[in-house]
């Protein structure tokens, strides 16, 4: 499936504080906030989110995870980002990128 060029990054489980932290740490570098995923969003598919297309809500629940998930950045953008997100996020949350097959997996079967 082909990817999406827009540079975003999705948010899930992240606290207020946590969110807020990593949303200033865009906006000082021009980013656009992140993006978040809600819990019943467990069966929209990453495109959707990245999207905006609204999908029936899912009753699966999602785990207690914390996850920021990178779309469009290219690799030294990626790298130079998440060393500055390191200073704010907490050691338990998966760092990933969204690729070509991912883009095609509901939000459940990404985080399984």
């Amino acid at each position: 499936m082909e990817l999406i060029n827009e540079k975003l990054i999705l948010s899930y489980g992240l606290t207020k504080d946590e969110e807020e932290k990593l949303n200033s740490l865009l906006s000082k570098q021009n980013m656009l906030p992140c993006k978040v995923i809600e819990k019943n969003m467990g069966n929209v598919t990453i495109k959707e989110v990245l999207e905006n297309i609204e999908s029936e809500k899912s009753k699966i629940e999602l785990p207690h995870e914390k996850l920021l998930l990178f779309n469009g950045y290219k690799d030294k953008e990626l790298y130079d980002l998440i060393d500055s997100i390191r200073q704010i996020k907490s050691s338990n949350t998966i760092l990933a990128a969204v690729t070509p097959t991912s883009i095609s997996w509901t939000v459940n079967y990404l985080m399984q």
